[in-house]
């Protein structure tokens, strides 16, 4: 047997020291009544101790592992251990336990094995007087044995599924955390009252006199930061949202210390839950360099229809004269030529310079954001 690995098994199943439950106490219980004894225990054979997970008719927690019974189990070959008489039996009859408290007379125990074949310690049944059990009873005594093994496996497999989750879940936090804009959760009664259930502390960027602690405590004080003429659209277009359950998209300014303002992007979708409750699943972009990118653009636009119109109208007035002359010399045409070349020259400084400005202008835009 390689007590270094039987322990290291024992160690995964992470139940040492801990507190009662219901199902090992139920064993013991039924061990007892099976057998006719006062006492049984699941013991839990530790490097130096045997633990108890689970005692019935004894206030037991742990022995030394030398004066008991459990760890002559461990070398996995016997299906049932069994003393008569442990008074008369030069293998125990000098044993603290034998000799004092708790008097043990009779013992009968099956071996407790984890999914990977070790001997992790045993179900045992104690009287304080010589007993034997009949085959029945050493029958039930294993099954019980198995049972608890089966117990123990399904309880560190749920273990290992609420860690595995636990660490997913922080795994997932620290994502979002750490990705740009807001990523939010929450959840509206039929009052209109909001809790958050998630939220990413991306909220810090939107005002730094928000935190995740205000927006779950006070949910609605984020309505404060938003521009007051944005405000009441705000809460009309979302109540519409939730009263169709569509998709909800919303842009809005936010208005910082400083009076800066800065555009956000609102998108969620509501989903209703149990108890009347609606459920919100969204994010918050900050869009500010797309909206300043939009009014660069609408700027180009009506600085070349602004400045383009006066070359453009000298160039219709000219066109029509030509139209409306048929008499026109050599001489005449040359001094057209030489007014539409002056024409086109305007034009084409002019969109050389505009478009060196506003090149300029969308870089440096690009370089900040």
């Amino acid at each position: 047997m390689d007590e270094f690995a039987r322990l290291k098994d024992l160690e995964s199943y992470d139940i040492l020291g801990t507190d009662p439950e219901k199902q090992f106490d139920e064993i013991t219980h039924l061990a007892s009544v099976i057998c006719n004894t006062p006492i049984s225990l699941i013991s839990l054979v530790d490097k130096d101790r045997q633990w108890f997970k689970s005692v019935y008719g004894i206030d037991l927690k742990e022995t030394p592992k030398e004066d008991g019974f459990c760890h002559y189990l461990l070398d996995g070959i016997s299906p049932l251990f069994e003393v008569e008489n442990a008074v008369e039996d030069s293998r125990f009859k000098n044993s603290p336990l034998v000799e004092n408290f708790p008097h043990i007379g009779f013992y009968a125990g099956a071996p407790i094995k984890s999914s990977s074949g070790h001997v992790l310690g045993a179900l045992c049944v104690i009287d304080q007087k010589p007993n034997k059990l009949n085959n029945n009873q050493k029958k039930a005594l294993e099954i019980l044995a198995k049972k608890t093994t089966d117990y123990l496996n399904i309880r560190k497999a749920l273990i290992n599924q609420r860690r595995s989750i636990e660490f997913s879940a922080i795994r997932l936090k620290e994502i979002l955390d750490n990705t740009p804009g807001v990523i939010f959760q929450f959840t509206i009664n039929k009052d209109f009252e909001i809790n958050f259930d998630f939220i990413s502390k991306g909220i810090r960027e939107v005002h730094t006199d928000l935190s995740l602690e205000q927006m779950k405590k006070e949910p609605k004080i984020f309505l404060n930061y938003i521009h007051p003429e944005d405000v009441v659209e705000f809460r009309k277009s979302m109540r519409k949202s939730a009263s169709n359950l569509s998709s909800y998209k919303f842009n809005f300014r936010v208005v910082s210390n400083s009076e800066k303002i800065k555009w956000y992007k609102l998108r969620a979708t509501p989903k209703k839950i149990e108890g009347g409750k609606m459920a919100w699943f969204g994010t918050l972009t900050n869009i500010s360099g797309i909206m300043e990118y939009e009014t660069i653009l609408e700027q180009i636009t009506y600085d070349i229809s602004h400045v383009i119109r006066k070359p453009l109208t000298t160039l219709l007035g000219l066109n029509e004269h030509l139209k409306n002359n048929s008499k026109l010399t050599e001489d005449d045409l040359r001094e057209y030529a030489d007014m539409f070349n002056i024409v086109i020259d305007e034009l084409d400084i002019f969109t050389r310079k505009i478009d060196q400005f506003y090149q300029l202008k969308v870089v440096d835009h690009q370089n900040r954001i």
